[in-house]
């Protein structure tokens, strides 16, 4: 379902007195479940359908600075020096939600609202509670205090333990139309152009479309397709994308989706012979276990995107 629609159920369920418990909001990164849960807490804690993040009876829990990310920046501003905008952005973040995070969260429930009527917890994304914070957190979402409501976000929910699961009620969040994309595109990017192609590399995504707008993606993308297209790749252009990808994370991301999607391209090809089909599917099984092995090991990206680019460009 669309956010509109489930904004409406939810509020069809708070107008029976039905609401209050825990809720699982599920579906693909970006198709605007923080947008709902956000619009929904901003009517049920301010009577309006606007989108807050901060409320005293809103608690959102999120991945935390690393334990040494802390100790630097206590140390810089004791010191009365202001922090680096540029590096806070790029401080890599504690790879888990902690036991310690739920404990803050369930001493927020404890209290009394503010309004009288609701506290509402979020958890974002639910996935990334590591298993003490997973089992730390059943006993509220089994039987939360009265007048509470929680909200787990989940882009995966095959992380989840079985018993997180069940006890949640779930919305499921689709991605958005072709035409539903392009409507936002043209309402919020009116001088984009190239939208058809923005749709195509979005998947139903709003958080996509955002993400390639704001890093320069269309103009990144166009880069990519130039050397790929060639039926001989330019070296140097292809080191000239690398050193781009290594410089900024954004960035590197966004290079990974395209090189995988430009190989699904290639597999879906009409004309292409099952054998030629089935060794593209092949690397690009290859690239993604490349990609995961580069992210998880921290093995050098800027040599294994030149040989995803070299690989790809034999493969054609």
């Amino acid at each position: 379902m669309s956010v509109n629609q489930a904004l409406a159920e939810l509020e069809e369920l708070r107008q029976k007195g039905k609401l209050a418990g825990s809720w699982l909001i599920t579906g693909p990164y970006g198709v605007g479940k923080s947008t709902l849960v956000r619009r929904f807490a901003g009517m049920l804690l301010t009577g309006k359908d606007q989108e807050i993040t901060f409320h005293q009876d809103l608690k959102w829990i999120e991945r935390d600075y690393t334990e040494e990310e802390k100790k630097d920046i206590i140390k810089t501003l004791n010191a009365g020096k202001a922090l680096d905008t540029e590096i806070e952005k790029k401080r890599s973040r504690k790879q888990e939600i902690t036991i310690d995070d739920i404990r803050g969260a369930l001493q927020f429930l404890s209290l009394t609202a503010g309004n009288n009527q609701w506290r509402i917890l979020v958890i974002n994304p639910a996935d990334e509670m590591n298993t003490a914070a997973a089992n730390g957190l059943l006993k509220a979402l089994e039987e939360p205090p009265s007048g509470t409501i929680i909200f787990l976000i989940s882009h995966n929910i095959g992380k989840l333990l079985p018993t997180i699961r069940s006890r949640c009620r779930v919305l499921s969040l689709k991605p958005l139309s072709n035409f539903e994309m392009k409507s936002y595109i043209m309402e919020n990017y009116p001088d984009v152009s190239l939208v058809d192609t923005l749709v195509q590399l979005s998947n139903g995504s709003i958080g996509k479309i955002k993400e390639i707008i704001e890093n320069d993606g269309l103009n990144l993308y166009q880069k990519v397709l130039s050397v790929l297209d060639e039926s001989s790749l330019d070296i140097s252009a292809v080191y000239q994308i690398c050193d781009t990808a290594v410089k900024e994370t954004s960035k590197y991301l966004l290079i990974k989706d395209f090189l995988l999607s430009y190989v699904l391209q290639l597999a879906q090809k009409t004309d292409l012979p099952d054998l030629k089909r089935n060794e593209i599917l092949q690397l690009w099984e290859e690239i993604n276990q490349a990609f995961r092995d580069t992210d998880s090991l921290y093995l050098d990206k800027k040599n294994m995107l030149a040989n995803i680019f070299f690989k790809i460009g034999r493969a054609k």
